[in-house]
């Protein structure tokens, strides 16, 4: 846990965070979007994703993850492995 590892008190942690720029919650979120994108791209299922990200619900992943990219996480993966199976052409 975050604030384990800075030392501090979890209202101390928030509080010089809030005074650094980005709120916990946006760091958190930040943290969880890299992780995700890069754990979506494998075979891992959404369900054991979400759980990963310690969210308890699967859906609450997807509402999450659809705020932050404006698609659903299905989709991402989707669009990702389309992407990945076209062949770039040499100019």
């Amino acid at each position: 846990m975050a604030v384990r590892a800075a030392g501090f008190s979890r209202r101390t942690l928030q509080r010089r965070l809030t005074e650094a720029g980005p709120s916990f919650s946006q760091l958190r979120d930040e943290a969880r979007l890299i992780t995700a994108a890069g754990l979506i791209e494998t075979d891992v299922k959404l369900s054991e994703i979400a759980v990963k990200l310690g969210y308890s619900d699967p859906a609450h992943f997807t509402r999450a993850f659809k705020e932050w990219t404006s698609v659903s996480p299905a989709e991402y993966r989707r669009v990702r492995r389309l992407e990945r199976s076209v062949p770039v052409l040499a100019t």
